[in-house]
């Protein structure tokens, strides 16, 4: 099962469209190819709401809800602001 750590590669506040963008790409690329994908935030302390908004909010739903794309070690701050990000929209939340 493959693990990615945004910690290891961003550092840990994560901000950034652009870094998101890539991450979530990233994300479901493995995912849609049947696998589960671990997204481990271990290290992490924050996300500023863009990079959370870009992760949390536009990540493709379907795939977390089938349990190809689980969060781990979520960092109360970043749950906070997905909630955030995710009001009115389908849940997609960590933890």
């Amino acid at each position: 099962m493959p693990t990615i750590r945004p910690a290891d590669q961003l550092g840990p506040v994560l901000t950034g469209r652009g870094e998101a963008t890539v991450l979530r790409r990233r994300i479901e690329q493995i995912a849609q190819s049947n696998e589960t994908v671990v997204v481990d935030f271990t290290g992490v302390i924050t996300a500023s709401p863009s990079f959370a908004d870009e992760l949390f909010a536009k990540l493709d739903s379907a795939l977390v809800a089938d349990g190809r794309v689980t969060f781990a070690n979520v960092p109360a701050s970043v749950a906070a602001i997905a909630r955030y990000v995710r009001a009115g929209r389908s849940p997609v939340l960590p933890g």
